[in-house]
């Protein structure tokens, strides 16, 4: 699949560009309107995003991680591991910018402990902007998955509208695994059916749409491009862009980039009608134009 233009350049030049055309239309603007919408413009397009990573031990949260945004969790952690503790990890590519990764503990390691988490997921998962759950493709051993997603996360997602999206992990280990194409990192023709009919499984045990549900093999790089893809369009406007701006760029396809770029341009378009109300039917069109040149959509 066809990868994206590069994000990197076109947030900067768009405060004053978007100023200039409001400008230029006669929409008279104050100091207080122009703070308001440089702030808006520099809170959207530098959004901080918190993703989630859950899952059991062992399910490959790392190295979907890894996989997906280009980075060594291992070397950038600066928490000690801890299997009761959730470990966050912060980068920034680029300053003013970044993204938390929560690792969260696994599941299933005691009745105890499960307890425990469930505390814990009840306490951090309202915060997030995002849920990765993560499920080993050969696994068939799905009740913890499922209770804890049924009695603890799915109740709270309800209230704040946190989005999940199911990763089944590594794929290649889905039998028949020799059926594996290693010089295409795709899978052969009957481990392909069998791995799509785990996806399935996971959508009906879970009651999902088949947009929140994606096969993946992270280190072979298999599935990546439509994980993002669909992240991408599960996330509200406000917040396509940070995921899409932190995700490494091999996986961000054209379709990703134009959902992600869109969504930042409603969101600050929203802000900005807000600020010039009666002028926005005069001025909309020349910002259409705007976006035409930014992010060359049409």
């Amino acid at each position: 699949m066809e990868t994206s233009k590069p994000l990197a350049g076109i947030p900067p030049r768009l405060p004053e560009e978007l100023i200039a055309v409001l400008q230029n239309s006669g929409v008279r603007l104050t100091l207080e309107d122009l703070q308001q919408i440089r702030e808006r413009i520099h809170h959207v397009v530098n959004y901080h995003a918190t993703i989630g990573v859950m899952g059991k031990t062992g399910a490959g949260k790392s190295s979907l991680c890894n996989a997906l945004f280009g980075r060594d969790i291992a070397e950038t952690s600066a928490v000690e591991a801890c299997t009761r503790s959730p470990q966050e990890i912060d980068w920034s590519l680029q300053e003013g910018k970044g993204l938390s990764l929560i690792d969260m503990p696994g599941v299933g390691e005691s009745e105890a402990r499960d307890t425990e988490y469930a505390q814990l997921y009840r306490q951090l998962l309202p915060e997030l902007d995002l849920v990765l759950w993560v499920i080993k493709g050969d696994d068939r051993a799905l009740s913890i998955d499922e209770h804890f997603y049924q009695q603890v996360v799915l109740p709270l997602i309800w209230d704040s509208a946190v989005p999940v999206m199911f990763v089944v992990s590594q794929a290649d280990k889905v039998e028949p695994c020799r059926e594996w194409d290693w010089r295409k990192n795709h899978p052969g023709p009957c481990q392909g059916i069998n791995i799509a009919a785990k996806v399935e499984q996971i959508r009906r045990l879970f009651k999902l749409p088949a947009s929140q549900v994606c096969a993946i093999a992270a280190e072979e790089g298999y599935g990546l491009v439509d994980l993002v893809e669909k992240i991408v369009a599960m996330l509200p406007n406000e917040k396509k862009w940070s995921f899409t701006r932190e995700a490494k760029q091999e996986n961000v396809s054209n379709q990703a980039w134009q959902s992600s770029s869109q969504g930042l341009w409603a969101t600050i378009t929203s802000a900005v009608k807000t600020v010039i109300k009666d002028s926005w039917d005069s001025v909309s069109s020349r910002l259409t134009s705007l976006a035409s040149t930014l992010f060359g959509w049409w």
